[in-house]
């Protein structure tokens, strides 16, 4: 059985993220990024890309659903002071930016119009994280489909 479209997308992004990110922060999350929440790491580094909804609106034409899918995704990195785990999620955030923008259609060709991805960083201290980045991205995926799925 094949997979929705949003699923298709989700795992997309996983495997997005999954590489070893070598452009800014040299950071390896091969075999280290899941689909789902999570309330803390279970190791670092590590990451997790969630799906939170579609919101669908009418057109461009009759019969036809404009749809933005929105992910969120939170990559947790190490660092022994404040300013290195700041500048350490903000690495490994903007090398997630630069792997999932690469290609603007997440290479799913006709599944996908376009893609867009804000990020931030914050330091894990906050939440109870001790010692953990936390580069965060939101993911606006934008397609167009004959039943609105």
């Amino acid at each position: 059985m094949a997979d929705a479209r949003l699923t298709t997308i989700h795992k997309r992004l996983q495997a997005l993220l999954a590489v070893n990110h070598a452009t800014y922060s040299g950071v390896d999350l091969t075999g280290r990024v899941i689909r789902g929440s999570l309330t803390q790491p279970g190791y670092v580094p590590s990451a997790c890309v969630y799906f939170i909804d579609a919101v669908e609106s009418y057109g461009p034409t009759m019969g036809r659903f404009q749809s933005t899918a929105n992910f969120e995704a939170y990559l947790y990195v190490g660092g022994a002071t404040i300013d290195e785990r700041n500048d350490n999620a903000i690495n490994i955030a903007s090398d997630g930016v630069k792997a999932i923008t690469a290609n603007r259609q997440l290479s799913l060709g006709s599944l996908v119009d376009d893609v867009l991805v804000s990020y931030t960083a914050i330091d894990g201290d906050r939440y109870g994280l001790s010692g953990i980045g936390i580069g965060m991205l939101r993911i606006a995926v934008k397609f167009v489909s004959d039943d609105g799925t």
